[in-house]
């Protein structure tokens, strides 16, 4: 499914990004506006632009998805490279900014999908697949069309997973997270959707991280064609025996989230 060239720097959606109800894209929505408010991440973008000269005209966080939307293509694919870069060198806040600029993308895609499954559970796949997009996208191999590429990985990742979800009843979060580590390869794919929406609440949680969330997703659900495993830990820079250490602690962390979140009984 081609995206036309002209919708290909259409960073933005304009329905997806004034949702403030309290779906998964209206909470990142409000989170957004949180950050763009908190002083301190003027100093994180003065920091960009010093080491970025595309970011250089950008002062405050709001200033980016302007400063993108108006780019032509070319200075548009620098901007994102350049907070790629910065998303993969460890930098949490560029990862989240190239996560809203794409929001929207996600939320078509998840649109264009209707029918596989209910339109939370395929926003959380599809803002799930696009962070794993993200944090692994190939930059020095795509540096033209960024924008695209990463709808376009993102769209696959998505029809990856709803090509291969199973119908069996859902895994309970508490025994798929207390059980994901022992799971073998063909037991692991009946629970990849669970996982996908486990992890994306405990990311919105504030349990961990998108990184350590695009991690354990790298590792033990890769995308159709990609290696998981040792081959996902070197993508993401962490020799196996450390990226393992990370994904278990990380895996913990929701397991106890889990556990506090559930309500006493009366």
């Amino acid at each position: 499914m081609p995206m036309p060239a002209a919708s290909a720097y259409d960073v933005t959606c304009t329905g997806a990004r004034r949702r403030a109800d309290a779906s998964l894209v209206g909470r990142l929505n409000a989170e957004w506006s949180r950050l763009c408010a908190d002083p301190r991440t003027e100093s994180a973008v003065a920091h960009w632009g010093r080491r970025h000269a595309e970011l250089a005209g950008c002062v405050a966080l709001e200033d980016v998805e302007p400063a993108v939307a108006a780019a032509g293509a070319e200075q548009a694919d620098r901007i994102l490279l350049a907070l790629l870069r910065l998303a993969h060198g460890g930098d949490s806040l560029a990862g989240r900014t190239v996560l809203q600029l794409m929001l929207g993308k996600a939320v078509r895609i998840a649109t264009t999908r209707a029918g596989r499954d209910t339109k939370p559970s395929l926003e959380h796949t599809a803002v799930a697949a696009l962070w794993t997009v993200i944090a692994t996208y190939p930059l020095e191999r795509r540096q033209a069309k960024v924008a695209a590429n990463i709808a376009m990985e993102t769209l696959r990742a998505v029809t990856g997973e709803l090509t291969h979800q199973l119908s069996e009843t859902p895994t309970s979060p508490d025994v798929l997270a207390a059980d994901l580590m022992p799971l073998t390869p063909s037991e692991r794919t009946t629970a990849d959707h669970e996982l996908l929406d486990l992890l994306t609440w405990a990311v919105d949680e504030g349990t961990i991280t998108a990184a350590d969330a695009t991690l354990i997703l790298d590792i033990y659900t890769p995308a159709p064609g990609t290696e998981g495993g040792a081959a996902a830990a070197a993508r993401h820079g962490l020799t196996w025996p450390a990226a393992r250490q990370r994904a278990s602690r990380a895996i913990r962390k929701v397991a106890r989230q889990l556990r506090d979140d559930v309500p006493t009984a009366a």
